[in-house]
């Protein structure tokens, strides 16, 4: 895994290990996978940032939201973490990989062959496991073209793509979010 210290940066400005909240004052705090986490008071530290310095790892790639590798749910909008600052997740929900992902995407993405060297998987998985959750909520299955739309933002250079949209598709015409399966036709069965 590629730490944020071996990644080239636009610019040199060093990020403070951790800043403490000013004397008196109530730390600002938000929810990543269901656990409280208390946010620095102010600095520059992204939402990839803080939850690595709380023990919640995902993928760093870019370091400039181009890869997707570490997407993850903010307030149950697909977001890339390395660029989100700590700011916007005050009082927000944060859901990783490890709460976000539907199972019936990663058992179809491992069907499918859409899962190689597995550091897009996390960011991937997220972004689709919300789509497919979208799709389901409406009563419906996920188009190709809304995969395909969903995928931009995140680089994968294993599988091409064809593998992990056929997988995404697959998913969603089994899933509708209520433990009911939807048909080809989009209607819960």
């Amino acid at each position: 895994m590629v730490t944020r210290d071996e990644v080239p940066q636009a610019d040199t400005h060093s990020i403070p290990a951790s800043i403490e909240s000013p004397a008196g004052t109530v730390p600002a705090v938000c929810t990543a996978d269901g656990r409280s986490i208390t946010l620095p008071e102010n600095g520059t530290e992204s939402v990839w940032d803080v939850l690595d310095t709380h023990g919640i790892t995902l993928p760093l790639g870019c370091a400039s939201g181009h890869c997707g590798s570490c997407t993850v749910l903010l307030d149950d909008a697909p977001v890339p973490a390395c660029i989100v600052p700590h700011a916007e997740a005050r009082r927000s929900n944060i859901a990783t990989i490890a709460t976000a992902s539907e199972d019936a995407l990663v058992t179809a993405m491992m069907e499918h062959g859409a899962v190689q060297c597995g550091f897009c998987s996390p960011g991937i998985v997220v972004t689709l496991s919300w789509l497919i959750r979208g799709a389901a909520a409406e009563g419906r299955v996920v188009t190709v073209d809304e995969v395909r739309d969903a995928l931009t933002g995140h680089l994968c250079r294993c599988t091409g793509y064809a593998a992990v949209v056929s997988a995404a598709v697959a998913a969603s015409k089994g899933f509708s979010g209520n433990g009911q399966g939807i048909d080809e036709a989009g209607t819960t069965a």
